[in-house]
């Protein structure tokens, strides 16, 4: 727009951007002003001071001379001791006193290196040396001593005989630390200022870039706008902000129409087919975020809760396909394009979300296909779109994780405890047996295979805690499943022999019984979970409540423990492993824990067998169930697929 600056919003702004820096940097040149007259005030005091101790320095020196009887005849420069010049400046607290000619060069100086060197100031100006000749006083500019705050000033007077003439000049050079702290702390601040100014300047610039930028897109979109206020604003009407609200309520006013004119043609004049996508209205209200795909794919429903999750912008995203839309949710595509092509309702689906920065939000999807209203009979309908309902879980999924993670660790630290309980327990007494080996004195002391007895307990608690490690590795290592068939019946039958021993010293009765199905397995970890629900089972018959007794089974049933397989019906199949007892059962506040690693309630239990069965169940896709009731048995179901993975049932040994 060519408008002048004072009639336009963004003109106005800009002004007044431009008068505040302009003011700032005013401001800083006045401050900076100020300084520079109040240095040059200080200089020009001690300028005069020092002046005035060269003339006291100059007369003390005639005085002395004088007293002496060494004043010098008439043109002739009168010499002073370089000793005597020293002793003056020490005594004056001054850094040098010099006599030097006319010409400037140096005839005495207490710092007698310089004696000879000609002076700059003299030698090098001649307006100078002819000041000091006519008798004039004369004072140089201050000198920053190097690697020094401090700044040194020189002074001049002149040397006269008795007719007036000067035949030589004194010099005298003082030290004015003030001076100095002032002229350093002048250029820091004249540094920062213009620093500061130069900043100010490139934030009002970006300010006003940034200031300006939407109040530019909704000028453009005001002119490309068909409404009531076509063009650019005519020079010398309204102001631009005025302008954009007319133009838009245009916008408003041209959109109402024609909405009316679209509700008055939907007036059905015969049998018109309607269509069943939900529109804007419908929608809009919900805090879910809502799309709506036509059968082609395209975005015709957007609601607010929509464009808020997906960073949309309504007219740029209605219209285009969901596979340019949701770039960034691969997964959400295939959903929407498998719910078009079949028309299946999906839902309960966690799909990410990769944003433009990066970020990766969590939805959870629901897609649904949208059909006619009036089906016809004998078939489904065709399929006239696709709904999706999204929901950001990114903080639930977070908030989830951070709970897995706690209950992670606390698991890690009952077994890192329990690891530590079974070592101190057989290292202990390895220790205590090791000393009484090595002392031959200790228990059993006199008898000779007393050694003996010790190194088979020793290797005994070895052996235990062998058994430990390689139980807790069984269960920590991933597993690699060496899938085959498997005899349910030959597996438990030889299990069934093998702990006959240990059930008849027990006083249990095993028995086995039920449906063997054929399953697709690994054969060693389900033999060894078997093993272990067995070993449970009869050892639960040593175990005491909790006022200390042994429960007592039935009279008329005794000690029994029941192995029983059962197929499960349906397509895909599988098994059902029961071991049942009527031994001491488990308390109900120990439930919850008898999965975890290293959780028994045996006094030599490792805790290992029953997390070793879950693990067992969990890597062939199945599941371990318990029921049970403190002092009467417990039941416990290994449920296996027919394959890990799925697939058809087998048919029964």
């Amino acid at each position: 727009m060519t408008r002048s600056l004072l009639h336009s919003y963004e003109g106005q702004i800009k002004i007044f951007l431009v008068l505040l820096v302009l003011f700032l940097a005013v401001a800083i040149v006045l401050d900076f002003h100020l300084l520079v007259s109040a240095r040059d005030a200080i200089q020009e005091e001690v300028g005069r001071r020092v002046a005035l101790e060269a003339d006291v320095v100059r007369a003390e020196l005639e005085r002395d001379q004088m007293l002496r009887g060494l004043r010098a005849e008439a043109g002739t420069p009168p010499y002073i001791p370089p000793t005597f010049l020293n002793l003056m400046a020490r005594q004056k607290g001054m850094l040098a006193i010099e006599i030097l000619t006319t010409d400037g060069k140096v005839l005495s100086s207490s710092d007698a290196a310089r004696v000879g060197r000609p002076d700059p100031l003299i030698a090098g100006n001649p307006a100078a040396a002819a000041r000091l000749r006519s008798g004039g006083g004369l004072v140089a500019q201050p000198e920053r001593l190097p690697r020094s705050r401090y700044t040194t000033l020189a002074a001049y007077g002149p040397i006269q005989d008795r007719s007036r003439a000067t035949i030589a000049v004194v010099r005298v050079l003082t030290e004015v630390p003030a001076l100095g702290s002032v002229a350093f702390n002048l250029t820091l601040i004249a540094a920062f200022q213009a620093a500061g100014l130069v900043f100010i300047l490139t934030l009002v610039i970006l300010f006003a870039r940034w200031l300006l930028q939407p109040y530019r897109r909704l000028l453009r979109a005001a002119v490309q706008a068909p409404g009531q206020v076509p063009g650019p604003p005519p020079e010398g009407g309204k102001d631009e902000p005025d302008y954009l609200v007319e133009a838009f309520q245009g916008v408003l006013d041209k959109l109402r129409a024609q909405e009316q004119e679209l509700t008055r043609l939907k007036v059905p004049a015969g049998p018109v087919s309607q269509s069943t996508l939900p529109g804007d209205h419908l929608v809009g209200g919900m805090s879910s975020a809502v799309l709506v795909f036509d059968r082609g794919g395209r975005l015709t429903v957007l609601n607010p809760a929509a464009e808020r999750l997906l960073s949309f912008e309504r007219s740029a995203s209605v219209g285009r396909k969901y596979g340019d839309l949701l770039g960034g949710a691969e997964r959400l595509i295939e959903l929407i394009e498998r719910s078009l092509r079949t028309g299946e309702s999906l839902s309960r689906e966690v799909v990410p979300l990769t944003g433009p920065g990066g970020k990766v939000t969590h939805l959870g999807v629901m897609v649904s296909p949208i059909r006619p209203g009036d089906e016809a009979e004998g078939g489904p309908s065709p399929i006239e779109g696709v709904l999706c309902l999204l929901a950001d879980l990114t903080e639930i999924k977070s908030l989830r994780e951070k709970v897995g993670l706690k209950e992670n660790l606390a698991v890690l630290g009952e077994m890192s405890a329990g690891i530590a309980h079974e070592f101190r327990n057989a290292l202990a007494t390895i220790h205590g047996l090791a000393r009484l080996i090595l002392k031959g004195n200790g228990n059993g002391a006199g008898h000779a295979a007393a050694p003996r007895e010790h190194a088979e307990t020793i290797l005994r608690e070895v052996e235990g805690i062998e058994k430990v490690v390689t139980d807790f590795l069984r269960y920590a290592r991933p597993l690699h499943l060496n899938l085959s068939e498997v005899d349910l019946k030959e597996v438990i039958d030889n299990l069934a022999r093998d702990l006959a021993e240990d059930a008849r010293t027990a006083g249990v009765t095993l028995t086995v019984g039920g449906t063997f199905p054929r399953i697709v397995a690994d054969e060693a970890l389900i033999r060894q979970a078997v093993r272990n629900l067995l070993l449970n089972a009869v050892e639960s018959f040593t175990a005491t409540l909790p006022g200390g007794d042994v429960p007592a089974p039935d009279p008329t049933d005794g000690r029994r423990v029941v192995v029983r397989c059962e197929a499960i019906a349906g397509g895909e199949g599988g098994v059902r492993i029961v071991v049942q007892d009527n031994g001491a059962g488990i308390a109900a506040e120990d439930l919850p824990r008898i999965f975890t690693p290293f959780f028994t309630t045996k006094e030599k239990g490792t805790g290992l067998g029953l997390a070793l069965v879950q693990k067992t169940a969990v890597v062939h896709d199945g599941q371990v169930e318990v029921q049970s009731e403190r002092g009467h048995g417990a039941s416990f179901a290994l449920v296996l697929p027919a394959r890990p993975g799925g697939g058809a049932a087998l048919p029964d040994l």
